[in-house]
């Protein structure tokens, strides 16, 4: 078997040109199902991992509830509209049924980086009950809720604006990258920095409400009066979109008492017509449901090209047998058996399969780390890209069944082959 084995390999080498081509597009078909499902596993853990901390009730304006939270959690979109800042009192004085209120106020951005107006409940956020601070300050300090203009950097902030502690910078009216006539005169004091929570808050810079509010009361004379942007004069801001007046923010976290206490809240808002409760888990499955969606589809693909693949080393194989009639009457001639060409037929059909499923799997592993740092890197959600065992254990099979298939034809072709009529064929 040894020896049928070696002459499969023998005639993969002596062919390069036609074994390569079904080579690459069985990896190809691999490398589309390692990619698609590497990446749906990462984006899923990845999105749940980075709003753990706000596994709680979002409130905020009515409206869509995935949007509050995506905007809220993942700061992902425009913020849906801002609520009364007494609606967080409200909240905060209910101690009964409210642990935690965690006021947001969105409006600003530092050069994309969103400024979020906030209070030390901020600080309080974690994963789980007995879980440590989801954020916390690893140089400088937090700044004063009474204070004014002082500002803390999230951990990814920091390092893409190139600010330290001490450093100053002006805010750009909006939550995106706009107009630089927008930027306000008032200069932020960075007084700490937040270690880092795998959150897409990394990329946020944090300040009090009252210093938003202030910065909006005379946007109308906030105008760009030719100074560099930061003190360190690294970059020019620009941002478009709305921002939290006073007496507003845009959304609250909380962190009810218990689960019916939570269901009380949810039904409080519910009956408010300007206003919403959601439930980030909630909204995030159906995000995540969505995506599997997606993900289905290209698995389908990723089925199809396989089969392309399996007609293609069928194709390849067929063409090699009807051109090596006579060697294998030859090999019949000199003592092999009809069951060695059987086998070596197989083994030269399982070896590409094979060799395109390694292949697939470096192609398809690569693809998906690349796509999740790019991804981490614009969003500072990480997105842990797994080895998938049972995954591996599919496609194994997969590439096993399209190469025994792919040669089964092929090798009874091989093991029919007359010799008389191909040894002597005039």
């Amino acid at each position: 078997m040894m020896y049928d084995f070696m002459l499969a390999w023998r005639n993969i080498r002596n062919r390069p040109i036609q074994a390569l081509v079904p080579i690459v597009v069985v990896a190809l078909a691999i490398a589309l199902s390692v990619s698609v499902i590497v990446v749906a596993d990462a984006t899923q853990e990845g999105i749940i991992d980075a709003s753990d901390p706000f596994g709680m009730l979002v409130v905020g304006r009515s409206g869509s509830g995935q949007e509050l939270v995506l905007s809220s959690v993942l700061l992902q979109g425009v913020p849906i509209g801002n609520i009364p800042y007494s609606v967080y009192e409200e909240l905060a004085n209910d101690e009964v049924r409210v642990q935690l209120a965690v006021p947001l106020a969105f409006g600003d951005n530092v050069n994309g980086a969103r400024l979020i107006g906030t209070d030390r409940n901020f600080l309080e956020l974690r994963s789980s009950q007995f879980a440590p601070p989801a954020f916390q300050v690893v140089e400088g300090f937090w700044f004063d809720d009474e204070g004014s203009f002082e500002a803390v950097l999230g951990w990814e902030a920091a390092r893409q604006l190139g600010l330290t502690v001490g450093d100053q910078f002006r805010s750009i009216h909006g939550v995106g990258r706009g107009i630089a006539e927008n930027q306000h005169t008032e200069r932020y004091t960075i007084v700490g920095i937040l270690g880092r929570s795998n959150t897409a808050y990394d990329t946020a810079v944090y300040t009090q409400l009252e210093s938003m509010w202030n910065a909006h009361e005379h946007e109308d004379d906030n105008h760009d009066d030719g100074e560099t942007p930061f003190t360190i004069g690294r970059v020019e801001l620009q941002e478009v979109g709305g921002a939290a007046e006073r007496g507003e923010v845009t959304a609250v976290l909380v962190l009810p008492t218990g689960f019916s206490e939570q269901i009380q809240i949810a039904q409080q808002f519910y009956l408010d017509p300007t206003l919403q409760a959601a439930f980030p888990g909630q909204e995030l499955s159906e995000l995540i449901g969505i995506l599997n969606q997606g993900q289905q589809a290209l698995n389908l693909i990723g089925y199809l090209v396989l089969g392309i693949a399996g007609l293609t080393i069928f194709l390849s194989m067929y063409s090699a047998i009807l051109a090596r009639r006579q060697a294998l009457a030859i090999m019949r001639s000199l003592g092999s058996t009809r069951l060695s060409i059987f086998r070596m037929t197989i083994f030269e059909t399982l070896l590409i399969s094979l060799i395109g499923a390694i292949l697939g799997r470096i192609l398809g592993y690569g693809l998906a780390m690349a796509f999740a740092y790019v991804f981490s890197i614009q969003n500072a959600i990480p997105m842990p890209v797994r080895f998938l065992w049972d995954l591996e254990a599919v496609l194994w099979i997969l590439s096993i069944g399209v190469g025994l298939l792919a040669g089964l034809i092929p090798a009874w072709m091989a093991y029919r082959v007359n010799v008389v009529d191909n040894l002597f064929s005039s």
